[in-house]
């Protein structure tokens, strides 16, 4: 199972060296989505990531950034559903939350589809059970355009891969109270693991 990293709402000191560790140990897409900056100090933190792990971020809402950085692509949300014109070397990926989006969504380069368990960060309830992940594994709903999202931690991965996904992107289960707790190797200590996990 292929594993990205959503990043947190907002930059904090040292983020590149946070970052750039995820992308040495080999994940596969950051998402940087970063609601609570202005977009100068996004570029600030872009340009301190080495430009050989710019095509692993997927770009949210600041489609603007395209012009100056060579991403993977972007990610569609609620707040920018609208793509603009892309050139062909940039992905577009898409964000939903019901399998029948997800079958209408087979067009775009990836689809971010969940909460498929609980959520860590948001008191989130997975929409759909068991019974239903069975089936859309079944009909080939979930391929492998389509990455698991909502409470993927260490106890889910293997839930998740049993569904069929073959991508899942972290986020609570992964920063939980960094940087509050300022314990960067208890957070590369959870990467490591949720890495291990998920191969």
């Amino acid at each position: 199972m292929k594993l990205s990293v959503i990043s947190l709402e907002y930059i904090f000191p040292g983020e590149e060296e946070v970052l750039c560790y995820f992308f040495e140990k080999g994940v596969e897409y950051v998402v940087m989505r970063k609601p609570q900056n202005i977009e100068k100090d996004i570029v600030h933190l872009i340009n301190r990531i080495p430009s050989k792990y710019h095509n692993k971020i997927i770009i949210q809402d600041r489609f603007n950034l395209l012009k100056h950085f060579n991403f993977n692509g972007i990610l569609l949300s609620k707040k920018s559903p609208k793509a603009p014109v892309l050139d062909k070397r940039f992905s577009k990926s898409v964000s939903c939350s019901r399998i029948e989006d997800v079958m209408r969504y087979q067009n775009f380069y990836h689809i971010f589809f969940g909460p498929v368990f609980n959520s860590v960060s948001k008191t989130i309830k997975p929409a759909f059970g068991d019974i239903a992940l069975k089936e859309a594994k079944e009909r080939n709903i979930i391929n492998d355009k389509v990455i698991a999202v909502g409470g993927i931690d260490e106890h889910t991965i293997p839930e998740a891969k049993m569904f069929g996904f073959e991508h899942a992107a972290v986020l609570g289960s992964l920063w939980q109270n960094y940087p509050a707790d300022n314990d960067k190797q208890a957070l590369y200590a959870r990467f490591d693991k949720l890495m291990e996990l998920a191969l």
